[in-house]
């Protein structure tokens, strides 16, 4: 099982991609915008290829993290068939990291320094309802970017890596019913 942490974002990108996740080149941060990685020229969009591009093949993510240039690209990750995600309030990440049904089956947690919110990835299918004022449920499409990657001099980081998650994604369903149990208990 590929160990993430610490490594470069091309063996990153091969990692996540090794897991099932697919995997996109995405922008840098320079100068208060999105950056191609290869020139530092201004881009719109974060992800440096179509989202619909993004991919499980490690031949395909290696060629795009091999690239020459003045830096390596961020790994981004589209939400979708193969990987979801809930954005959860800072206030209740804490109380379901320490639920003992979470602590039994954790799954990768996202977070970005001072932001108070953090990224809980599971498998899909995704609840078309999530009864919460502290978590949303992610729309498919949506890039997230992954460790070792960063925006500007903000670095994304692991709450509870892939490797403490056993390299698994534990399904929507039962994450969304734990959130939903806490509701209900401070409602």
């Amino acid at each position: 099982m590929p160990d993430i942490t610490g490594s470069s974002t091309r063996q990153a990108a091969l990692d996540y991609a090794e897991m099932g996740w697919p995997v996109l080149p995405g922008a840098i941060w320079h100068n208060g915008h999105f950056a191609d990685p290869a020139d530092e020229t201004r881009v719109i969009d974060p992800c440096l290829r179509p989202p619909g591009e993004a991919t499980t093949d490690a031949g395909r993510v290696g060629e795009w993290w091999s690239k020459d240039g003045r830096h390596q690209p961020n790994v981004l990750t589209i939400t979708g068939s193969r990987l979801g995600a809930f954005m959860v309030a800072e206030n209740l990440v804490m109380t379901l990291a320490d639920d003992p049904r979470f602590a039994a089956s954790p799954t990768p947690v996202l977070a970005f320094p001072n932001m108070p919110i953090a990224y809980f990835l599971v498998r899909p299918p995704m609840p078309s309802v999530l009864q919460s004022r502290d978590a949303r449920v992610v729309d498919a499409g949506l890039p997230l970017p992954l460790p070792p990657s960063a925006l500007d001099t903000t670095s994304v980081m692991w709450l509870i890596t892939p490797g403490q998650a056993g390299n698994r994604l534990i399904p929507a369903d039962a994450l969304a019913d734990q959130i939903q149990d806490h509701e209900r208990k401070t409602a």
